[in-house]
């Protein structure tokens, strides 16, 4: 009976740890929800995801952070889950946001369907109401795109784009300015650092550089350029962090002196960039009535129809006058990165108010001599399923560049397609010219366009808050999962062929390789589990972390990354040819007759629970075993199995660790990824004997 109890008593302690270890990972993902984080989010609730029980609520939120991040196909898979399960009618929206999910993939007659399915089963009224406007936009939608536009949708290479938002691309004669937000702010205190925009240039086809002469400012995000047309000054915008991820910017501007450097930089007055709010992606243009100079920008100052904005603000010789909101053109969503074009006296822009294929679309406005007309879309393949931003386009209407997170961008993880916007270039093509020599004069109209489409009424706000892609420039949460800080842009060669150099046959030389370390990725073998045995195999765990190195690579500073090759080809790889060459030795001592005595020790970073980590230390520990049983098809167990090779383990958790190894969860970089936390994860061989 006493035995039993102490059964009970232990599982329940085991259950107890175990259900807090979880709890943590959902409560940080709960907690990056709320910041607009979702790309951390996403990362913890996978982890949470690890642990068996109960998981449908966990699954329906990792959807949540998945669809918001744009990862449409990863959230998916969590709707689909759900709605699978016998706990499904304890969230009632799940159809309309996979449905949704479907539509923001372009999958437009999947995505009727499943509006319908949810219109026809729903009492909520508000978004039964959203439901039909999206499956009217989806059926709209699909006959758009199968009228598609005579333009052609390029995407730049690494020359310009990387896995992070490049956005904001515009010619200035052979110079192509553009922003892009790859960089660490190296002086942040937040864990894990928080990137920043620079503003970047190329010239020909040479790789994108940084402006010089300290344009893009320390601890600032720097982006969003607009040049006179002659050049002589540039309008930029600085935006700050208030948040993990939120950030707030305000519009400068700096002139070029005589030797075409830019001067000091220049903010615009109190009544443009107006304090506690956004003012944001300046565009150099003239007023089309007065054919005066004016700055149009997108602002989120209270005195909007709603979101970001569109203003313009004439440019006097003594300054700026007073903003003027487009109220023809603006809606009661976001209506963000304007540019105008003088050729056609048009203004294009990209909105979330009017019916589009998803995402941001970029529409048209032109103006009459007196007023803006009504917007008009501008069609497919300018515009997808997914965010499309940042229109420019040259004088004569043949060439453009937008900025998208459309399929074919590069991604911060394959796994999740999504993240971030890319630089596209955009070739128009010109309308065949018909057969009837007597034809009118040529339309400048810049492209063909739809008929009109009024906003869709009523815009319903979204029940879950979500932060504008572009508030600032357009913005990823840090993940806390692999990202790379400046892409690798020549492939990682693959290791060589492991060698067995000749046998160690004494004793003296077998002992001198000891300490021998192995090493292990994050909560390997056998991931979210208390059990302190395995059937995995060290060779496994090996193989899979060799795999890793582009991962690791990616997860830490550029700074770090020679250190990381560095432990990868030192530490990982030479260690294991190591541990064949003993493996031979012991083999050979073995085989005449000797009995040979191993000890094997386990150790863990401290990530997790000291109970956690025993288990874990034991496990790594076995895994060295289970090398030996499965060695050449079972070369060692004869001599496991009479006893004359006996391995015995001792695991130390984390009670070695260094103390400079993050422990927090959030800190991924610190606690996983670089090379000390990378070191804590091993076994080592400590002692052998030979009789």
């Amino acid at each position: 009976m006493k035995k039993i109890l102490l059964f009970i008593v232990f599982n329940l302690l085991l259950f107890g740890t175990y259900a807090q270890t979880k709890a943590a990972f959902v409560r940080a993902g709960e907690e990056a929800m709320t910041k607009h984080d979702f790309f951390s989010a996403m990362n913890y609730f996978e982890e949470a995801l690890e642990f068996p029980g109960s998981e449908t609520s966990t699954r329906y939120l990792y959807g949540e952070a998945a669809r918001q991040f744009f990862a449409y196909d990863l959230a998916i898979q969590q709707y689909q889950y759900v709605l699978n399960d016998e706990k499904a009618e304890r969230f009632p929206l799940t159809k309309f946001w996979l449905s949704t999910a479907y539509q923001n993939l372009g999958n437009y007659q999947k995505a009727i369907n499943g509006f319908d399915d949810f219109i026809k089963n729903t009492q909520n009224k508000a978004f039964k109401d959203r439901a039909i406007a999206a499956r009217d936009a989806c059926a709209w939608a699909l006959s758009l795109v199968n009228q598609p536009h005579n333009i052609e949708v390029t995407h730049l290479d690494k020359r310009i784009n990387t896995p992070y938002s490049e956005f904001g691309a515009v010619r200035q004669g052979d110079t192509l300015y553009y922003s892009s937000y790859r960089y660490q702010m190296m002086s942040d205190q937040t864990i894990p650092r928080r990137r920043t925009t620079k503003v970047l240039t190329q010239k020909g086809t040479a790789k994108g550089r940084p402006l010089t002469r300290n344009f893009n400012e320390k601890d600032k995000l720097t982006a969003h350029t607009s040049l006179t047309p002659d050049g002589q000054r540039i309008y930029y915008t600085l935006c700050k962090y208030t948040g993990k991820v939120d950030i707030q910017c305000q519009i400068y501007y700096r002139d070029q002196d005589k030797r075409k450097r830019w001067g000091p930089s220049q903010k615009l007055p109190d009544n443009i960039n107006v304090e506690g709010f956004t003012t944001t992606q300046p565009a150099w243009g003239l007023d089309p009535t007065t054919q005066k100079p004016v700055l149009y920008f997108s602002s989120n100052r209270p005195e909007g129809k709603g979101g970001l904005d569109i203003y313009q603000v004439e440019i006097t010789k003594s300054g700026f006058g007073i903003p003027v909101n487009l109220t023809t053109i603006n809606t009661a969503e976001d209506d963000i990165t304007p540019f105008y074009h003088q050729n056609s006296q048009s203004l294009f822009f990209s909105s979330q108010g009017y019916q589009n294929l998803g995402g941001y679309d970029i529409f048209q406005a032109k103006h009459n001599g007196t007023s803006w007309e009504r917007p008009m879309h501008t069609g497919y393949p300018l515009n997808s399923s997914y965010n499309d931003i940042y229109f420019t386009l040259n004088a004569d209407s043949t060439q453009a560049y937008i900025s998208s997170n459309r399929a074919g961008s590069f991604y911060l993880e394959e796994k999740n397609k999504a993240c971030c916007n890319d630089i596209f270039a955009v070739k128009i093509n010109p309308p065949p010219l018909p057969k009837d020599p007597l034809v009118p004069k040529k339309d400048t109209t810049v492209l063909v366009v739809t008929p009109p489409v009024p906003p869709v009424a009523p815009i319903i706000p979204a029940v879950v808050d979500t932060t504008p892609i572009v508030v600032a420039p357009p913005v990823v949460s840090v993940p806390e999962t692999p990202i790379p800080v400046i892409p690798i842009e020549d492939p990682i060669p693959p290791p060589e062929v492991v060698r067995i150099p000749p046998v160690v046959t004494t004793v003296e030389e077998l002992k001198a390789t000891l300490p021998l370390p192995l090493y292990f990725h994050n909560d390997q073998p056998d991931a979210r589990s208390f059990l302190e045995t395995t059937s995995t195999n060290y060779q496994t765990t090996y193989d899979d972390y060799l795999q890793r190195r582009t991962e690791y690579l990616n997860a830490v500073l550029e700074e770090e990354q020679a250190q990381v090759n560095n432990f990868f080809e030192e530490d990982l790889i030479k260690g294991y040819a190591q541990f064949l060459e003993f493996t031979e030795g012991v083999m050979a001592h073995l085989q005449d007759g000797k009995k040979v005595s191993l000890t094997v020790r386990g150790f863990t970073s401290p990530r997790a629970q000291s109970g956690y980590n025993l288990a874990l230390g034991k496990r790594r520990t076995m895994s060295i075993i289970n090398f030996f049983k499965n060695y050449q098809n079972g070369l060692f167990i004869p001599y496991l199995g009479s006893g004359q090779l006996k391995i015995s383990e001792k695991s130390f958790g984390e009670t070695l660790a260094a103390p400079s190894v993050s422990d927090l969860l959030q800190d991924r970089r610190n606690s996983i990824y670089i090379p000390a936390a990378a070191r804590e994860r091993r076994v080592e061989l400590v002692g052998i004997t030979i009789e």
